[in-house]
């Protein structure tokens, strides 16, 4: 079997994934469960097992670039961001989502939010770099840093003023994690959009980088709303859920069009 047969198998599989459990977290929304969390908890095992596989597929083709590679340094780069989503994903898709381990999901939640930020720093790297002799640390990352540093040191301070005071989360330790995330992927999306001005990347893969960022960005603006939204009201609960529906929605085509980015001829055919 040629290396264009198994990609157009592999091109096939990730689309019945994201058909399926893309039509079966809507059919769990509007026939089974509405917004009830349990409910949607309980009904949605095929759609976090079918959605972790997507990823782990596309990591592999990630490893099946070759010597179709914009550069051995860009290879290893990418390859090594697709490694932390898939860590990622798996904290999030399935130790989140195994019964006997809900006591413990917040900290994998916070965990996998954590992996995300390693790929966003990797993505910054590869994404801004200038040729292959380039191994610069990009004065950008001190953003997401700098908002590190700040968003844990008033945890900490509003955490010892406020012995009686109700906490803000349930997890108050996500607060500073999501609002470092987000300067990370803020960050990663306008290196992203550069790139194709940069002159490093050949012109179609520089805008695979720029479009596969853009889902990248939409994907978690539909994390943030869901998150932001939260479980308070019935509407909220709603908006919340049809948000949570549209994030695999952007981010399956976010993570084949990063994949590509890495083939020299921007083509997994001829790899």
């Amino acid at each position: 079997m040629n290396a264009s047969i198994k990609m157009k198998i592999v091109y096939i599989v990730l689309t019945v994934l994201m058909v399926t459990f893309f039509v079966r977290d809507w059919y769990v929304y509007l026939v089974g469960c509405g917004a009830v969390e349990q409910c949607l908890q309980d009904s949605s095992h095929y759609q976090n097992y079918a959605k972790f596989a997507v990823t782990l597929i596309v990591t592999i083709v990630t490893f099946s670039i070759g010597k179709n590679q914009v550069s051995p340094q860009d290879r290893k780069f990418l390859q090594a961001g697709f490694v932390m989503a898939l860590c990622a994903d798996f904290c999030l898709k399935i130790l989140h989502n195994v019964s006997a381990l809900f006591k413990h999901s917040s900290d994998y939640t916070l965990l996998g939010i954590c992996f995300f930020m390693v790929v966003q720093a990797l993505f910054i790297y590869r994404h801004s770099r200038t040729s292959d002799e380039d191994y610069h640390f990009p004065w950008i990352l001190f953003v997401p840093f700098g908002v590190m540093f700040v968003s844990n040191a008033a945890l900490i301070f509003t955490l010892g003023n406020s012995v009686n005071a109700e906490p803000l989360t349930s997890n108050p330790a996500l607060v500073p994690i999501i609002a470092t995330y987000g300067t990370f992927l803020i960050c990663s999306l306008i290196v992203a959009c550069k790139a194709p001005k940069v002159g490093y990347f050949p012109v179609h893969n520089a805008t695979l980088i720029k479009r596969g960022m853009i889902l990248f960005f939409c994907c978690d603006a539909c994390v943030g709303i869901s998150l932001a939204t939260g479980p308070d009201y019935s509407v909220q609960e709603h908006v919340a859920t049809i948000a949570n529906n549209f994030v695999w929605y952007f981010y399956t085509p976010a993570l084949i069009l990063l994949a590509r980015s890495g083939f020299k001829s921007a083509n997994l055919e001829h790899s």
